[in-house]
């Protein structure tokens, strides 16, 4: 990883931080000491994690990308539980920053090769500053507004996920390290899919949080506060499965991959969400179009689907599950509703929105609501966000923000396909560059019946996976479609 050290203000601090290392490990081993006598077994958990990333860290910067992005569907939630009591802090908000504060600093430096930022980055930038002025804004004027939640809001849902982007592009990574990656995503299904069968069936609460509210009780969500973002974690595995079959020539291996692909789509089917299910079909779609290889069993998975559908549905059609969860248009009548409540809200606040904030469309809408294509006003009463992401993007940050989001994601879409059609590149890069298209196609259309702000991981997931695929591969390949 540590190529040569050429900076003078490196060799000019290479005494003094010689120094502070040594100290902070006498420090580090003193108060280990010191809380494992007392037994507070916490304060040990808590530094032995903290030992075994700096161990990750030392080894190399992409092994702890692997772990956040397989860790925060599984297993970090234990420890955002217990960190539930300090404020702000999550495993993924501490890996997120410590990854980029590492990167930053070996750019400083010159341990690291610097990797320019391109157009859909400066594009995202924009935005995130557009953003921050708006909720700013809200924050000196608006009537209402919790600085906390709005911060987090703000971080979480849309700095984390756009700057995964940017982190991900540029941890050089090779095709050896990008198999890893796909391989430990894909073997998480086993746990998703374990998660499902748990709090559906047995209803057992192991792996549900409680550092965040959950929203949908009764379906399957996993370690998240609501299905459709379990339901997407799942589709994920799902497609890294049939990713990684697609390389495969073993056999027995393509059996394992088939078993971790019905683990996820176990969970998927239990999330019992329509959102991650319509994902689901657009990307067997595109992956049947473009996949040559993937066609005959998404031809065979798509004909058993159908017939045990027509089996199935003389059980099911009296069910709640039929009647709530397919039938029910309540939900789809609502999103109609609030989308000209919004314009109505863009009229009155066209620069920068009704201000940024978790529930700022929740609490101003009333004053908005309105009657739409036959559709009560009151339809729109019954939800809190819009459920429309580009709606709630125009609402709270207005034409700037709207175009500045719409621009990025525009080029994001183009420079995948860019990749995926360059036939200068490894193929396995542009196979990878197909299946990111895929899930980001999927995320883009279904973000018009969801708001993918509230969504605490698979939105870093997304972009986090887009910029491994269109990034430099290797020590000294160029980025393969730099702008």
């Amino acid at each position: 990883m540590i190529q040569d050290r050429t900076s003078r203000l490196f060799r000019a601090l290479s005494l003094p931080l010689r120094g502070g290392e040594f100290l902070f490990w006498v420090f580090l081993l003193f108060i280990f000491s010191l809380n494992l006598a007392s037994g507070t077994w916490v304060m040990v958990a808590f530094i032995g994690g903290l030992l075994g990333a700096i161990c990750l860290v030392m080894y190399d910067l992409r092994l702890v990308a692997i772990l956040w992005f397989a860790g925060s569907p599984t297993f970090f939630v234990f420890a955002n539980n217990i960190l539930d009591a300090l404020p702000f802090i999550t495993v993924e908000r501490a890996i997120f920053f410590g990854l980029s504060i590492l990167l930053i600093l070996g750019f400083a430096f010159r341990i690291r090769q610097g990797v320019p930022l391109d157009s859909v980055e400066k594009l995202m930038l924009v935005f995130l500053g557009i953003v921050l002025a708006s909720m700013l804004r809200n924050f000196m004027f608006g009537k209402i507004f919790t600085i906390k939640q709005d911060i987090a809001f703000y971080v979480q849902g849309y700095l984390m996920p756009i700057m995964s982007y940017w982190l991900m592009r540029r941890l050089n990574w090779t095709e050896q390290w990008v198999v890893r990656f796909l391989w430990v995503i894909a073997m998480t299904s086993v746990i998703l899919g374990l998660q499902g069968v748990m709090q559906t069936f047995l209803g057992m609460d192991f792996f549900m949080p409680t550092w965040v509210e959950i929203i949908n009780q009764g379906r399957a969500t996993g370690a998240f506060s609501n299905a459709t973002e379990y339901g997407i974690a799942c589709l994920v595995t799902l497609l890294f499965s049939l990713l990684l079959q697609t390389r495969s020539t073993d056999s027995a291996q393509w059996v394992f991959l088939l078993f971790l692909a019905g683990a996820a789509a176990l969970g998927l089917g239990l999330s019992q969400t329509r959102a991650p299910w319509l994902a689901t079909v657009i990307c067997l779609v595109i992956l049947f179009k473009n996949d040559p290889k993937q066609r005959p069993l998404l031809a065979a998975g798509g004909v058993l689907g159908v017939i045990a559908l027509l089996v199935a549905i003389p059980f099911v059609i009296d069910s709640d599950l039929f009647q709530r969860r397919i039938l029910d248009l309540q939900p789809i009548y609502a999103r109609i509703a609030l989308f000209a409540s919004g314009f109505r809200m863009l009229i009155d606040y066209p620069v920068l929105g009704i201000g940024f904030g978790k529930d700022t469309f929740k609490l101003l809408k009333a004053d908005y609501l309105t009657t739409f294509l036959g559709i009560s006003y009151d339809a729109g009463q019954r939800t809190g966000p819009p459920h429309n992401e580009w709606l709630g993007i125009m609402t709270m940050t207005g034409i700037f923000g709207l175009a500045s989001y719409v621009s990025f994601h525009f080029l994001l879409w183009r420079k995948l396909l860019a990749v995926r059609r360059n036939l200068s590149l490894p193929p396995f890069q542009r196979l990878v560059a197909l299946y990111a298209f895929t899930i980001f196609t999927s995320q883009i259309i279904i973000s018009f019946f969801i708001d993918i702000g509230y969504l605490l991981f698979t939105t870093s997931a997304t972009f986090g996976f887009i910029g491994l695929a269109v990034g430099p591969w290797g020590d000294t390949r160029k980025p393969p479609h730099q702008d």
